[in-house]
């Protein structure tokens, strides 16, 4: 079996106390206008968490990104299963500059993750208390 090695990131903003997301385009070939967090695959010769810096600049030009740990790892059931590499990070940056392969950004709260992320995703956070961090003295 051959999995796949893909690295996703939860981008919370302190001063906002928001995580963001970004939207897919409507052209997209897997998961058109759907909402996600930023990431993708890890291109030969990276370490996941250089290519977690890598998808953040290339999907939304943040440069002042602190890698806090890994929020959790699951793998993606799919033909072939996927290994997701779910990393919490920060920043300070507010205006998002978004690559062609998204249509929107936006800053949400949990209420509006909730709304918006699909409810594998959800069901993640909440297994590994995400949200907490929305609510905890920083």
């Amino acid at each position: 079996m051959v999995a796949k090695i893909i690295v996703k990131c939860i981008i919370y903003n302190k001063n906002l106390n928001r995580f963001l997301l970004i939207q897919r385009c409507p052209s997209d070939d897997f998961g058109a206008d759907t909402w996600e967090n930023v990431g993708g695959n890890i291109e030969e010769g990276e370490t996941p968490e250089e290519a977690m810096i890598r998808e953040i600049r290339e999907e939304t030009d943040i440069t002042d990104i602190k890698i806090n740990k890994i929020a959790y790892i699951a793998i993606l059931d799919r033909e072939l299963p996927d290994l997701l590499i779910v990393y919490l990070c920060e920043t300070s940056t507010e205006t998002i500059n978004i690559s062609f392969e998204h249509q929107a950004y936006i800053w949400a709260d949990e209420q509006q993750c909730r709304a918006l992320l699909p409810k594998a995703i959800i069901q993640d956070f909440e297994n590994n208390n995400v949200f907490d961090l929305l609510y905890n003295d920083n």
